[in-house]
């Protein structure tokens, strides 16, 4: 008997640690953008306002949506929203340029080694994109002789 609530406990140890584990690595790769002190969460509540003033703007009524998708062009990304009750929603992340960087320190222009040491081999691959999920929200880089030519964040709506 007390071998088997030996192994019982033991069991639920090991479950217990391999849940810890993967919860950790969702929490490391959230999938939120960190630029010069603002946070910009896929699929949250965009305010523009509440973040710094963009270079430029502009919009496209939707084609999924009730309103209007709206792009807010910063020095090295952009922002695109989509409209759900009145309030604007942030969907896509598209950097331009190697100054900006996600979360876990992969910018454009750095290997396709550099992304395996952050991100691991848990893509989707299609040609030359690699593409990371974790529930609605994604990451994808596009891959050419071994640099990162392109990152961008989405979230599937």
């Amino acid at each position: 008997m007390k071998k088997i609530i030996i192994l019982l406990i033991a069991i639920l140890l090991t479950l217990t640690g391999c849940k810890k584990v993967e919860e950790a690595v969702q929490l490391k790769i959230d999938f939120d953008f960190t630029y010069d002190g603002y946070t910009y969460k896929l699929g949250e509540k965009f305010n523009v306002d509440d973040y710094e003033e963009p270079e430029s703007y502009s919009e496209i009524a939707s084609c999924a949506f009730e309103g209007l998708d709206k792009t807010y062009t910063y020095e090295h990304f952009e922002l695109t929203t989509y409209p759900v009750d009145g309030e604007e929603r942030l969907y896509v992340i598209y950097f331009l340029d190697d100054e900006a960087r996600t979360n876990e320190g992969i910018a454009i222009a750095d290997s396709y080694e550099d992304m395996i040491s952050s991100y691991g081999e848990s893509y989707v691959k299609e040609e030359n994109k690699y593409t990371y999920t974790i529930g609605k929200k994604s990451i994808t880089f596009i891959v050419e002789n071994d640099f990162i030519t392109s990152i961008e964040y989405d979230y599937e709506v």
